[in-house]
């Protein structure tokens, strides 16, 4: 072999090896970026035809969807029963557990609530356009029920009450983001009555 050609071919591989190394240095590294966040609103409408209670108006944010609701349930009455808000990290998961009063009820006695949700992503839906991917969802309450109803020695009305489980889970909802939006629907205990549940995701601007 040609020496010199050989010595030649040495140097200029060292030099492209140098070079590589300068500039994989010189080059700035990536700083971790924090996941998006998110509002996730939980809100439970109550429907009946009892009269309004103005203490527990819906609020502005829910009228497109009372709208849409009494198009199919024609109550004389929606009312806002209950809000909860979490804040959530993209593919993250809640679990809450709360204790709350329903109100105009003949009874008094508290409801405990259940409200629980797994995976939640940000992905584009067949439009593009920003939608809500959620894994798993689950909302359910104990509620009391009277029994019976007795007086006691002091002539005070009292009443048995026994607590019934309802609630509803799924897999895989997807919803449009910062969009409120009925996600189940459940009896409670009257007959006149219907519960619905709805749902908002809106994101976070840090």
């Amino acid at each position: 072999m040609n020496k010199p050609k050989f010595i030649f071919s040495i140097a200029a591989f060292l030099f492209v090896c140098l070079l590589s190394f300068t500039t994989s240095f010189a080059q700035t590294p990536n700083k971790q970026q924090s996941e998006p966040s998110y509002e996730v609103v939980l809100q439970v409408l109550i429907a009946s035809n009892t009269a309004a209670d103005k203490s527990v108006a819906v609020p502005q944010t829910l009228s497109n969807v009372v709208k849409k609701l009494k198009t199919n349930y024609p109550f004389s009455n929606y009312r806002l029963n209950l809000t909860y808000l979490q804040r959530i990290a993209d593919t993250g998961n809640i679990e809450l557990r709360s204790v709350s009063n329903e109100p105009n009820q003949d009874i008094y006695a508290p409801v405990f609530s259940e409200f629980t949700l797994g995976q939640l992503q940000n992905l584009p839906d067949a439009k593009g356009q920003n939608s809500i991917s959620i894994q798993n969802f689950r909302f359910g309450q104990r509620v009391p029920i009277k029994s019976a109803s007795y007086t006691t020695e002091s002539g005070k009305p009292n009443s048995v009450v026994n607590y019934d489980q309802i609630g509803l889970s799924m897999r895989k909802l997807n919803l449009s983001e910062n969009t409120p939006t009925v996600v189940g629907t459940l009896s409670t205990s009257k007959p006149d009555e219907l519960m619905f549940v709805v749902l908002t995701v809106k994101p976070v601007e840090e």
